[in-house]
């Protein structure tokens, strides 16, 4: 059994703990804000309530997502995501730990019926994060980011009040996933961490492992423009969003954008400006909350 010692040697230091509710939201704010733009400029449009919710959520996710990266082992990671295991166990039995997301989590949970199965497929979706193998096909690809974004606005849609919509949720959410995925190849790789499937890298005539030991000097483009193209045809079939849902999922619309930019360069992730600047991917975002569409 791993003991609570052993939990608190790997958890942030910086994390606050309890203090007053509103310190709580200013905190989980300015995470999101800080690490999560995209999605933190999205909910700025929602009710205070929700957007209180919206971002409980959020950052109870960048806590998760960034396991690996935290730490130097992948044990510790899947330690981290033990301790929000657990804390999702105790928020759902009536307790509440003293961490300040936690305690924004609790309230947002309470507040919108917020099912636990939500956060168990999320934090099982990031176990995978702690291997070092590659996906094995694009099924298995769908499997990661089905539980991982997919769940993610899954769970903000029912913050919004929207119900009855989770699987269309769900194919919204994994369609961002896949693109962040794209967006942070890169990264990934510096870290030799390949999220690309082996299947279409087989088809690319490279591997996993010679993908890792090359970083950005192999050529990646038949691999990502195939992904890129399955990514931009369900984006064509996903593209309505409700009107009270918008604060929850505009910030999608810039998948489409991204996807258009990479494949003017080639499906090349390496090449520079893929982003865009901010003040685009607000416009972006405005676009789509007037409009309905991503």
């Amino acid at each position: 059994m791993i003991s609570r010692s052993m939990y608190d040697s790997v958890w942030h230091p910086y994390t606050p703990i309890l203090m007053s509710s509103q310190s709580h939201n200013d905190y989980c704010a300015g995470q999101v804000r800080t690490y999560d733009y995209d999605r933190y400029f999205s909910a700025a449009f929602a009710p205070s309530e929700t957007r209180r919710g919206l971002f409980a959520l959020y950052a109870f996710n960048i806590e998760i997502a960034s396991a690996r990266e935290r730490v130097s082992e992948a044990l510790l990671g899947e330690l981290r995501l033990q301790w929000w295991r657990d804390a999702i166990e105790e928020i759902y039995n009536g307790s509440i730990r003293e961490h300040a997301v936690v305690a924004e989590l609790a309230h947002a949970i309470e507040k919108f019926s917020l099912p636990r199965d939500t956060f168990e497929r999320m934090i099982d979706g990031r176990l995978f994060d702690m291997r070092e193998e590659a996906p094995e096909d694009i099924n298995a690809l769908d499997n990661y980011i089905t539980a991982t974004a997919g769940e993610l606005v899954c769970a903000s849609y029912r913050i919004c009040g929207i119900v009855g919509q989770d699987d269309q949720a769900r194919q919204q959410g994994s369609i961002w996933g896949g693109t962040g995925l794209l967006r942070a190849l890169p990264f990934h790789l510096s870290q030799r961490r390949v999220y690309l499937p082996k299947d279409l890298l087989r088809k690319a005539g490279t591997t996993a492992s010679v993908v890792a030991d090359s970083g950005p000097r192999i050529n990646l483009s038949p691999a990502t423009a195939e992904l890129a193209c399955i990514l931009h045809s369900r984006l064509n079939d996903n593209r309505k969003i409700e009107k009270r849902a918008r604060p929850a999922a505009a910030y999608l619309a810039l998948s489409r954008n991204y996807l258009k930019r990479l494949q003017r360069n080639g499906y090349d992730v390496f090449a520079q400006g893929l982003e865009g600047p901010r003040s685009l991917r607000q416009f972006g975002i405005l676009r789509s909350m007037v409009s309905g569409k991503i």
